[in-house]
């Protein structure tokens, strides 16, 4: 009996794991849970030594309605704190962290709990905007120099692309827990993603659900060719606002950096979430590693609810 037991048990943990599970968002009307995510960047550069940088951030989500069609979510960033570097805070390529700090954003989703739109964009971006050109001040001030191979109005163009809309709802939608709303997901699934800085890469995901709540393991790895490494070097550097005088010399010493070993990029990340039948995500925590250009990369990364009225 009892080795009959332990067979169905085990039987039962399979087919947990390989079962298909949802995710998708079943908020109540007036839920409100705050995250603490704790993050860390270590960048190691050839004749550079190691930089590095902390970064502390709560965020609010308040869910003010809940309709046939999706959610109105109120989303605010109520503390951040850099220790180390800050300048390295750019390499962290998440414009919102930067800018909208106490700044609500009213996020407009569907049932699953995908963003569509911003409700408040023209305010909520007309103030970050604010905060962005200031902070593009204070750097050329400080470095008159970065006029000469970067004009200021097209590094303010740049950001302003950056806080587009469609760019916002889109890093959001793909480097946040709302990643996962609308999938359908079970042990042994692959798909190929995007991730920050335009590294692209296959995921293997390992899904453990059970009733009180869901695991989501993420294994992933980078895919990308010498190309692809071109043009995401190329095009980060677009973003910042640089001009064909700048990128085409990226393109013009190609084959040195090849003779280099400075054209390939090795990216390794393992993440993991906890899901609950709600919908919301209670603990996140990654492990990512990368290497372009000789230069190597750590990020870590830890979220957690601090704060929840449900």
């Amino acid at each position: 009996m009892k080795a009959l037991l332990l067979s169905v048990l085990a039987l039962g943990i399979t087919l947990t794991t390989d079962a298909q599970t949802i995710f998708k968002a079943n908020f109540n009307q007036g839920d409100t849970t705050i995250y603490q995510s704790k993050s860390n960047l270590k960048i190691n550069a050839p004749m550079g030594g190691t930089q590095e940088i902390a970064i502390k951030l709560n965020q609010r989500y308040v869910v003010l309605h809940k309709n046939n069609s999706g959610y109105r979510l109120e989303f605010t960033i109520t503390k951040v704190e850099y220790e180390g570097n800050k300048e390295l805070k750019d390499q962290m390529n998440d414009v919102i962290s930067k800018y909208f700090y106490n700044i609500p954003m009213i996020y407009i989703t569907n049932l699953d709990g995908k963003i569509t739109k911003i409700e408040n964009y023209d305010e909520a971006v007309g103030k970050a905007s604010k905060n962005a050109i200031a902070d593009i001040e204070e750097l050329y001030k400080k470095n008159p120099n970065i006029e000469a191979v970067m004009p200021k109005i097209k590094a303010i163009m740049a950001i302003s692309e950056q806080l587009s809309e469609k760019n916002l709802i889109e890093d959001i939608n793909s480097n946040t827990f709302f990643y996962y709303y609308g999938k359908i997901l079970k042990t042994g699934d692959k798909e190929e993603r995007k991730f920050p800085q335009g590294i692209k890469g296959i995921t293997t995901y390992t899904v453990t659900t059970t009733s009180d709540e869901t695991q989501l393991h993420c294994t992933s790895k980078s895919n990308m060719t010498e190309k692809d490494v071109k043009q995401m070097i190329i095009g980060n550097m677009k973003k910042t606002g640089l001009g064909e005088e700048v990128t085409s010399q990226i393109e013009n010493n190609w084959g040195q950096m090849q003779s280099m070993g400075m054209t390939t990029l090795t990216f390794n990340s393992d993440e993991d979430y906890t899901f609950l039948p709600s919908g919301w995500m209670t603990d996140y925590a990654s492990n990512s590693t990368a290497k372009v250009m000789g230069m190597n990369m750590q990020f870590d990364l830890k979220t957690k609810i601090v704060s929840k009225n449900w």
